[in-house]
């Protein structure tokens, strides 16, 4: 086998010159061998693969992992959003409402699916609605929808609506006196998976205040009767009330505003609010430069509310855009930063962002994902096949010669063979991929990975 090895080395070494590592060996028994066991970011595959099968799914577009440990995957072929844990197990109950979407008599193919930190799940399926179900309403369940509270207003009591009373600092809600409609049809309507955002909606079309700042949203009919495409969707950071929405269609980048509707209690008793979404405005249009949009594949946001996209379009394959109290602007630039090169990516189909704030993108192209730190160096290849030959060779000097061990790490991309989409949760990397229809699993070595014979 170590022949077979060496004759295949030079092969080897000219096609996959860029993704190879060497290390010394210790030339003697008490030398401390280096190099393998230093690898501390190394990562290696858990077992088993999952297939779409024993998930549930017959494809999977996008896939996303929450805080609490469950992943969703948007099946597109089977109307469905399947939520698993982990470890792999399917959830059901509740999330039983995710299955066979139906949703104002159209079937709806999900290809996006993201949840913000209210619980509520967001999905689009390429056209000019963004859907939401709003599970934590659902796993709770709802007493009644709120009619009116009585408020304490300087020296009366007055009866008033939420939406009234709720955002004047005037009113001083009085405990236990809500007001509850609790007609059965009301309560499953807002249960149900539904349009939470409209493109052509009236909202949307004419200025509508926002009641709990009083500004003024909507407003842009041209954009309202626009055409669109929604095929990614992201929540921003926890202390917005915003979700970003990619327009594939327009080659453009916006948000909703979350506007509260109707506010219910729950069963366990709190109030929450529920909500429709309003045109805000534009995060970043058409264009060829760093921060803009060209044929947009993937959104995504990290835990600080900067989103993160992929594209295929000319000339960057990948964005990051800085959230800066709504404000956006890229956080890389051309010449300084590895993940902007141009030749980067061929075809990146996804980015996730780690535990570690390290950028994850995965390029389908090259069956690899590629790992970057949170500046935008490059770091390695990761989801691919990893082997170290070893190699020796002889220098003669004079009348005596020395011997050299080398081991030269070699990198292959044949485990994936047609990526999709990423997740990242509790230090694990979750790639599925459509060609092999499985989920592939992958973790860092906090140690290296060691090798059992270093002198062998």
């Amino acid at each position: 086998m170590k022949k077979v090895l060496m004759t295949m080395l030079p092969l080897i070494l000219i096609t996959l010159s860029g993704c190879i590592d060497t290390i010394d060996l210790p030339t003697a028994l008490t030398d401390n061998p280096i190099g393998i066991s230093e690898d501390k970011d190394a990562y290696i595959e858990l077992t088993p693969r999952w297939s779409f099968s024993e998930l549930g799914i017959t494809d999977i577009q996008d896939m996303y992992a929450t805080t609490d440990g469950r992943i969703y995957l948007a099946d597109p072929k089977s109307n469905k959003i399947s939520v698993i844990r982990a470890g792999g197990s399917i959830e059901r109950g509740v999330y039983d409402s995710l299955q066979s979407l139906i949703i104002c008599n159209r079937k709806i193919s999900p290809v996006s699916v993201t949840v913000d930190n209210r619980y509520i799940v967001y999905f689009t399926d390429r056209s000019d609605t963004v859907f939401a179900w709003f599970q934590y309403m659902n796993m709770i369940g709802i007493e009644g929808i709120v009619n009116t509270f009585d408020y304490q207003a300087g020296g009366e009591v007055v009866a008033k609506n939420p939406l009234s009373g709720e955002f004047n600092e005037s009113y001083h809600r009085i405990p236990g006196s809500e007001n509850l409609d609790t007609t059965p049809s009301r309560l499953d309507s807002l249960l149900k998976p539904l349009p939470v955002y409209i493109s052509q909606a009236n909202e949307n079309m004419t200025a509508t205040l926002d009641p709990v700042t009083g500004e003024a949203l909507g407003n842009n009919p041209v954009y309202a009767k626009t055409a669109k495409s929604f095929n990614a969707v992201a929540s921003e950071a926890s202390d917005f009330r915003t979700i970003a929405v990619m327009d594939s269609l327009n080659n453009r980048l916006i948000k909703f505003r979350l506007i509260p509707t109707v506010m219910v209690k729950l069963k366990n008793g709190r109030f929450v609010w529920h909500f429709k979404g309003v045109y805000e405005n534009i995060i970043a249009d058409r264009g060829t430069g760093a921060g803009t949009i060209s044929m947009p594949v993937s959104l995504y946001s990290d835990p600080s509310g900067n989103l993160l996209y992929t594209q295929f379009g000319d000339y960057f394959g990948f964005h990051k855009l800085i959230n800066r109290n709504g404000s956006y602007s890229s956080a890389f630039s051309l010449g300084f930063h590895d993940i902007l090169d141009l030749d980067r990516f061929e075809s990146p189909m996804d980015a996730v962002v780690g535990d570690d704030a390290s950028i994850f993108v995965l390029d389908s192209s090259q069956n690899a994902v590629l790992k970057f730190s949170s500046s935008g160096d490059f770091q390695k290849c990761v989801a691919v096949r990893e082997e170290w030959l070893r190699i020796t060779d002889t220098t003669w000097t004079d009348s005596d010669f020395t011997i050299r061990d080398t081991l030269i790490q070699v990198t292959f991309n044949d485990l994936l063979l047609e990526p999709q989409c990423l997740a990242f949760f509790n230090k694990v990397l979750y790639v599925a991929d459509k060609g092999h229809e499985k989920v592939f699993r992958f973790t860092r070595t906090e140690a290296g990975i060691e090798d059992p014979n270093p002198f062998d």
